[in-house]
C-alpha cells in the first residue's frame, strides 16, 4: 500500500508539473493549491481531507480546462503543494485509489 501511495504522488506531481510548464508570468495556481495545502493538513478527519480534494480536483479542472503556461519555478511549486495536499489528505483517509481514479478523468 505505501508503493502505491508513494506511486500515486510522483504520478500526479509529474502530471501537474506537465500541465504547469511554459511562460514566465506567475501563476495563480500556486496560490490557490499553496491555501488547499494549509487546509489538508489542518484536517483531524476524512470528512476535511475529502473537502480538501474537492476542492483540489476543482482546481485541477480550470487547470486543464485554461491549459494556462506557467514558469519552471511556480511549476516546481505547484508539484510541492501538490505532494504534500496528498500526503495529508491519505493520512487522513481520502484511498490513494480514490485519488486515482479522479485525476484520470483530467489526463
Amino acid at each position: 500500500m505505501k508503493i502505491l501511495k508513494n506511486l500515486m504522488i510522483i504520478v500526479v506531481v509529474g502530471v501537474v508539473m506537465a500541465m504547469a510548464s511554459g511562460c514566465k508570468k506567475t501563476n495563480k495556481y500556486v496560490g490557490q493549491l499553496a491555501d488547499i495545502e494549509k487546509k489538508a493538513c489542518a484536517c483531524a478527519d476524512k470528512s476535511c481531507a475529502d473537502a480538501a480534494f474537492k476542492d483540489f480536483i476543482a482546481v485541477v479542472g480550470d487547470m486543464k480546462k485554461t491549459q494556462e503556461k506557467v514558469n519552471n519555478d511556480d511549476g516546481q511549486k505547484l508539484g510541492i503543494h501538490t505532494a504534500n495536499i496528498f500526503k495529508c489528505i491519505v493520512k487522513n483517509g481520502v484511498s490513494p485509489l480514490t485519488i486515482q481514479q479522479e485525476l484520470q478523468k483530467y489526463k
